[in-house]
């Protein structure tokens, strides 16, 4: 063994939660840039130029992803929390 003493698992060890709140501050972040910059072009009231289709295309798929992100992450442990009851359940 690696110089571990005891290597039977005794469940000192068992996590109890999953935490996501930085997740979701991450996407809330994100949203609010995006907001911001929505009410910036809404307040100019004049055209809008290709610098701001580009930015405000760049600042949605940022939001996009850090979404998808999260969801996929909260799925995965969900789908693990679920196979490891299963297998409890026997």
């Amino acid at each position: 063994m690696s110089g571990l003493s005891n290597p039977r698992f005794e469940g000192n060890g068992i996590q109890s939660g999953f935490g996501v709140q930085s997740l979701f501050n991450i996407v809330n972040a994100a949203t609010v840039s995006a907001k911001t910059k929505l009410l910036e072009i809404k307040n100019r009231r004049s055209s809008i130029s290709i610098g701001d289709m580009f930015e405000m295309q760049m600042l949605m798929n940022h939001l996009s992803q850090l979404s998808e992100m999260s969801t996929a992450v909260v799925a995965a442990s969900n789908n693990s929390i679920r196979s490891m009851t299963q297998n409890i359940k026997g």
